[in-house]
């Protein structure tokens, strides 16, 4: 390190002038003592002094220099000769300035006759003095000398051009006064000083704004208030010119030629947007700086090569996408709070009520009614412009939009809209595609297995038949002759209930007359090969009464599926047999099944019932479900305690549901007309005047006689049949077609028809065969759905176990009731778990179900994935079904009827109806077979079932049953979502929590390290001051902050909501006293781990 280094650093003190710093050209040079008094130098004579005393006075010298430790440390390794020649060159100046005391200047710049030359040779003289005398004379230069130096300041702005040397030298004067802790709070202290620094960031003055930027930048870094006093200088400069306040910072960044202002003023936008906590607070300001300019110049900016402009660009940049990004992370944690229409509402009409912004939220609210009133369409618009208002509000640069006329908001509608409908096009294939087309493929499998089964069902019934013909010696039997029977023998082989009778009218001779009173009953015919009982005998209206039940009791036998039940009169009284045996005792019954008497459990206090309805012991059988159960061993200590914690006894409050209903009837008017059957004439009319309008009597009768669909759609056909006159009718009207012409024209069509052989009757089979594939899928579906459903409940392994444990919690709480111990409870009460609530109310027992199921036994918390056609089948009625293939059955017994007698009667040349109904006939019948075998499967299934869980089944009907199962599923997964939800709930709020007591340890740990830097409550000085905030600003180390925010996704559609709360928290925390300098804290808190927090903004 040379010579003229050492001396430029320590302030070029040797000499008795002082040039100035700027720029050659600028401004000129002056004596800085010209107008002072000269005083008499004093020498000293250092050479004889040792090196040791040398080393003493140089560290003294240092400490007056007002040097960071960084500083002093390279000239401490300096030579001894060295040293001996700087406080030789100190000693000289001091010497030189001995009488330049402070209250010299003071009382110099009080005079206010002096001339600008001399006002300026003397504020050049003092900022030397204070840039170089010890920092106890700037400290006895205080807030008189401050004062001075303002006065003069304030005093440029009322002068021309010719004073812009003098307030650049003001300015350094004041730099050199802030450099340490007192004379910053003494320029703080006073109410002008930040005003009057901010008024000079003026462009017209370059040298002067560069100053004042530099220090406006550095002043916002001071805690506690430095930002807040910046902001309000600033502000106040901005009124006094009649201006944006932000404005002249804007057009520095617009003057090309000179890059140092260029990162000082982004410097100073940095520094301003950085430093407030608040987020809102921070976008809000970087928001005014765009819209006052600052989005045009960005771009230039970027295509700017300057390495120290780059810097403070990328500081720029990375706040804002932070800013953004923690914006963005805002609608999770408040999502809890916003989730209510009403109060969202409320909220955002409370902010823009009575302000400028209310009559354009009242212009969207009046768009919004605008939508079109379809449940298809509507959620699409909403979507559309949900997804508009996040790009606006959630705008990815994380500022506002250019507002300006000229540059409208570009939304990017045309792939929001391809993006909507790729979504919707996705979530209706997952949807419907998935599971339609999944559950659709499924059912036709399944659809096809059980036709497959009935058919091999009929095809061994017949094999059977023919086997017992051949046996018998006699002819080929009808094949359904018997058929019920054959079909219940093979599906259930080995016995079982007795199989039903034969429907009505399927031939066989009669039955045996019934035995007279008294008689057990006639014996049993023997049954055919493969069957496993005695077959009954036909119902009524076969040629004889029904018999009485078989011998040893029980119900009688169901008649076939689809037939009607007939009452069976009650036979004569018989006479009194010897009495029976004694009923056997509870004991014996679970001892002939296998099974242990129930655990009587012992519960302390009262706790709730559950009112089911026990099973019997009596109706129990070894097929039925309760016998194999043992509950017991699902049960514990800790699910007895769980049970009395949560349901002491406490009364449940009751719903009381009113149901209303009002049934209009309508009345139709007629109206009487003048023909042979007036009303006949005029629904005939109406006919002919629709359907029949374009086309002929004869040649709608050629289409009756081909039996032409194409034109007799179904209701046309349905209307004939309605309307047409009676046979007698048409028989009159015949007598009269010689009058053809006098007749009214609805007689003169039923007369073009009245010719047609069993006309009527033709029709409604042309009708069948139109209805008939409606007629397969209303009741197909319905039988394969109850048939499926009725194996997936009986085969369901945790289903069973779902219900074993629901026993053993009932008999814990039912323990000293009328319905503890018992060996099992009717299904009924499965949708009834709910109606139990816990001690708090709160809870139910269904939702302790669930959560005993979660914790320990959570594979049968999908219970419900086993009993896929649960829903289906919870919609099918036996009788509808039976009815339905009733009505089958009797249309294709006219149908055949129609046959027959047509092939004996002398047909008409354009007659088809053999032809075209024949085949129909045949395919039909063969249909019908199939789906009554079906349905006799799932009839016997479902007796299978009942006698699995015991319940009555005439009382307890398959769509009661399957309803309640899936009242109870639907209600189990609702409880399951509730609980997740409750817990998602409950764990957002905890990391909100932590979040909010992390966040305010974090401005905590940031506020005591800012106050560290300046920190004017401790004790002693702070030198240095301004450098370490410029240095800290220039390195881009001031901005540094806790930790990096990760950009995280952000959330789509509904998930993404404003926080429409805009506080600004302006307040500060204290913090311990630290005398270090500021560069080493900030470059500490730059280096600290993120979990150490620090780092003013």
């Amino acid at each position: 390190m040379n010579f003229k280094k050492l001396d430029k650093m320590v302030g070029g003190l040797g000499g008795s002038k002082s040039k100035s710093r700027g720029p050659p050209g600028q401004l000129p040079k002056a004596n800085s003592l010209g107008d002072f008094n000269e005083a008499e130098e004093e020498g000293w004579n250092i050479g004889q002094m040792s090196d040791k005393d040398i080393t003493d006075e140089f560290e003294k010298m240092l400490e007056n220099m007002n040097l960071t430790e960084e500083k002093k440390e390279p000239l401490r390794m300096l030579p001894i000769s060295k040293k001996r020649d700087m406080l030789t060159m100190n000693s000289k100046t001091v010497a030189r300035n001995k009488f330049d005391s402070p209250a010299d200047y003071i009382q110099y710049l009080s005079n206010p006759e002096l001339s600008l030359a001399k006002k300026y040779s003397c504020i050049e003289s003092l900022r030397v003095a204070l840039t170089n005398n010890s920092l106890e004379w700037v400290q006895d230069f205080g807030n008189k000398g401050l004062k001075q130096v303002l006065n003069v300041l304030n005093e440029c702005f009322r002068n021309d051009s010719k004073w812009d040397r003098v307030q650049l030298e003001c300015i350094k004067c004041l730099k050199a006064i802030m450099n340490n802790k007192v004379g910053l709070q003494n320029l703080f202290d006073h109410k002008e000083a930040l005003t009057l620094m901010a008024r000079s960031i003026t462009p017209t003055v370059p040298l002067v704004m560069l100053e004042a930027v530099k220090l406006m930048a550095a002043v916002c870094l001071v805690p506690p208030d430095g930002h807040d006093k910046t902001l309000e200088a600033i502000t106040i400069a901005g009124e006094v010119k009649q201006r944006e306040r932000f404005q002249p910072i804007i057009q520095g960044l617009l003057i090309r030629n000179n890059e140092p202002l260029r990162v000082a003023c982004l410097t100073l936008i940095n520094a301003l947007i950085s430093s407030p906590e608040d987020i809102d607070f921070r976008i809000h300001l970087r928001n005014e700086f765009m819209r006052d300019g600052l989005i045009d110049v960005l771009e230039a900016l970027e295509n700017d090569n300057g390495e120290e402009l780059q810097l403070q660009l990328k500081v720029f940049n990375e706040h804002k996408e932070e800013d953004f990004d923690e914006f963005a992370q805002r609608f999770d944690n408040i999502r809890l709070e916003l989730d209510d229409v009403n109060e969202c509402f409320e909220l955002v009409k409370n902010l823009v009520l009575d302000t400028p912004a209310e009559p354009y939220f009242l212009s969207v609210l009046q768009h919004l009614v605008c939508i079109r009133d379809d449940s298809l369409v509507r959620p699409a618009y909403y979507k559309l412009i949900e997804e508009c208002v996040s790009q606006i509000v959630l705008h990815k640069s994380g500022c506002d939009p250019d507002f300006r006329a000229t540059k409208r908001f570009n939304i990017d509608v045309e792939p929001l809209i391809e993006q909507l409908v790729e979504r919707g096009r996705l979530e209706d294939a997952a949807s419907i595609g998935g599971s339609m087309g999944m559950t659709a493929g499924l059912e036709a499998a399944i659809t096809e297995k059980q036709e497959t089964e009935a058919k091999l069902v009929q095809a061994e019934m017949r094999i059977a038949q023919l086997e017992e013909a051949m046996k018998s010696g006699g002819g080929v039997p009808s094949p359904l002759t018997n058929g019920i029977q054959a079909v219940q023998s093979i599906i259930r082989p080995g016995g079982g209930p007795p199989p039903p009778p034969p429907p009505p009218g399927m031939g066989g001779g009669p039955p045996p007359p019934p035995p007279p009173p008294g008689m057990g009953g006639p014996p049993p015919p023997p049954p055919p090969p493969g069957m496993g009982g005695p077959p009954p005998p036909p119902p009524p209206g076969m040629g004889g009464p029904p018999p009485p039940p078989p011998p040893g009791g029980g119900p009688p036998p169901p008649p076939p599926f689809g037939a009607p039940r007939p009452p069976g009169p009650p036979g004569p009284p018989g006479p009194p047999g010897p009495p029976g045996p004694p009923a056997p005792t509870a004991i014996d019954v679970l001892a002939k099944l296998g099974m242990k008497r129930k655990k009587k459990w012992t519960v302390e206090g009262q706790i709730k019932r559950t009112n089911w309805k026990a099973v019997p012991l009596n109706r129990l059988t070894e097929k039925a479900f309760w016998t194999q159960v043992d509950e017991e061993q699902l049960a514990s200590q800790s699910l007895i305690d769980e049970l009395q914690n949560k349901f002491s006894s406490k009364p449940p409050a009751k719903k009381s549901v009113d149901d209303s209903s009002s049934n209009t009837i309508g009345k139709k008017k007629t109206k009487e007309l003048k023909v042979l059957d007036a009303k006949a004439a005029q629904n005939l009319s109406v006919v002919l005047g629709g359907a029949l309008k374009h086309i002929s009597y004869a040649d709608l009768r050629k289409c009756i006689l081909r039996c032409d669909t194409s034109v007799l759609t179904e209701n046309l056909l349905q209307s004939l049949i309605q309307y047409l006159p009676t046979p007698d009718q048409l028989n009159k009207l015949q007598e009269h077609s010689k009058d053809y012409d006098n007749l009214a024209e609805a007689e003169q069509f039923a007369i073009s028809l009245a010719d047609i052989k069993r006309l009527v009757p033709r029709l409604k089979s042309l009708r069948f065969q139109l209805h008939y594939p409606e007629l397969v899928q209303d009741c197909k579906p319905d039988i394969v759905a109850a048939t499926a459903a009725c194996e997936e409940v009986k085969k369901s392994r945790k289903f069973g176990k779902v219900l074993e444990l629901i026993l053993l919690m009932g008999n814990i709480m039912n323990t000293g009731s009328r319905n503890e111990q018992s060996v099992g409870f009717d299904i009924s009460y499965l949708p009834k778990l709910s109606n139990t609530k816990d001690r708090d109310n709160k809870g139910t027992l269904l939702h302790f179900l669930v959560e005993t199921i979660e914790k320990s036994h959570p594979q049968l918390i999908n219970f419900y994935d086993e009993l896929m056609h649960i829903d289906k089948a919870a919609r099918v009625s036996i009788e509808s079904v039976q009815k339905v293939l009733k009505q089958m059955d009797s249309s294709i017994k006219n149908l055949e009827t129609d046959l027959k007698n047509s092939s004996r009667t002398n047909q008409d040349a354009d007659d088809g109806f053999q032809e075209a109904m024949g085949t129909f006939s045949t395919e039909a019948r063969a249909q019908y077979s199939i789906l009554q075998s079906m349905g006799t499967k799932m009839e016997t299934l479902y007796t299978d079932l009942a006698e699995y869980f015991v319940f009555d089944k005439q009382k307890y009907t398959l769509e009661e049953f399957f309803g309640d199962i899936k009242l109870f599923k639907d209600q189990f997964k609702q409880a399951y979502e509730a609980i997740l939800k409750e817990r998602e709930s409950e764990a957002k709020l905890g990391r909100a929590r932590e979040a909010r007591e992390k966040a305010e340890r974090e401005r905590a740990d940031r506020a005591a390290k800012k106050k560290a830097l300046v920190d004017f409550e401790s004790d002693g000085n702070q030198e240095g001051v301004m450098d370490s905030l410029m240095e800290a600003l220039k390195t881009g180390s001031a901005f540094s902050r806790d930790q990096k925010r990760k950009r995280a996704a952000r959330p789509a559609g509904a998930e993404r909501r404003a926080q429409l709360n805009r506080s600004r928290s302006k307040g500060r925390v204290g913090g311990n006293s630290d005398n270090r300098e500021i560069i080493d804290i900030l470059l500490e808190e730059e280096n600290e781990p993120p979990s150490a927090g620090g780092g003013g903004r």
